[in-house]
């Protein structure tokens, strides 16, 4: 289903399933592998590739069944060659069975964490529980001083600056389908119920996710240097980011974003048209009224 007023074929999104899951590992891992925060914390890699893609497979279980979570992937054409066109190494036998050259692949995804108190909490999650049995995460590919430096970091910016809002928790595109739009498009449809919530929306962002970001116009707050210590004196930057709901117009209306919200629940199992999504956009727009 087109989600966006551009009718391409490469931008559809849906709600992330369970069945995604095996799937998103490798999209994670694959996406990742460019960002300061991955070839910080995560130096063997290489060796171990296996446990980055468990552990994505485990982050993502969590995220897809954590009420206050908003998991949304984009898909397009299955690329055979695409685990030669990411320098992340992606085992042959990697646990996923991939599809037929063409046929539709999950290819990226976006997370959003709802603003505190949101009356769409619990509204997003899918009614499956078919998740795939996964081993246990090994964490062989990390460096666990530099993680545990990261996770203190990133839970102190959470709290000073994520209080009120809304937040943009990842994106990521598997390098093979970049520059078609997948990025931005996942972007944009949080943006978009950001306006119709009137709710502020933060990000935490490397360099990576900067010209996405910026284009996006979330507008910069501050910079923290993520310092390695003697292991590592460079570190690297992190910035805070957000996007402010009155610093521009609203480009949907809220019959369009209850459209693209049905057309999203309508990916999942069990979904009734007339269920959560609707019913509160309708409150919202009687409010407006």
């Amino acid at each position: 289903m087109i989600l966006l007023p551009d009718p391409s074929a490469f931008r559809k999104i849906r709600l992330a399933t369970p069945e995604d899951v095996l799937r998103l590992g490798i999209i994670c891992t694959a996406s990742f592998r460019y960002s300061e925060q991955f070839i910080w914390e995560r130096p063997y890699h290489a060796e171990y590739p296996q446990d980055t893609i468990v552990f994505f497979r485990h982050e993502v279980r969590s995220l897809i069944e954590d009420p206050k979570m908003i998991v949304a992937v984009a898909v397009d054409e299955y690329d055979p060659e695409e685990s030669s066109k990411t320098g992340a190494t992606i085992p042959v036998d990697s646990g996923w069975t991939p599809p037929d050259r063409g046929d539709e692949v999950v290819v990226g995804i976006a997370v959003w964490q709802l603003e505190p108190g949101s009356k769409r909490i619990g509204h997003f999650q899918s009614s499956s529980r078919n998740y795939p049995a996964l081993p246990k995460c090994l964490h062989r590919d990390e460096n666990p001083t530099r993680v545990k430096i990261i996770q203190k970091v990133y839970e102190e910016l959470e709290h000073k600056y994520f209080g009120k809002v809304s937040a943009m928790e990842r994106t990521a595109v598997h390098p093979a389908y970049w520059k078609r739009g997948h990025g931005s498009t996942l972007a944009k449809w949080g943006l978009d119920l950001a306006k119709i919530d009137k709710v502020n929306q933060a990000v935490l962002a490397t360099s990576m996710g900067a010209s996405l970001f910026k284009h996006m116009r979330f507008k910069l707050i501050t910079e923290h240097q993520i310092d390695g210590g003697e292991e590592d004196p460079t570190g690297y930057i992190i910035a805070v980011r957000e996007y402010f709901v009155n610093g521009g117009n609203c480009s949907v209306d809220f019959h369009t974003l209850v459209y693209r919200s049905s057309c999203l629940k309508e990916n999942i199992v069990g979904f009734s048209p007339n269920g959560h999504v609707g019913l509160r956009m309708h409150e919202h727009e009687q409010k407006l009224k």
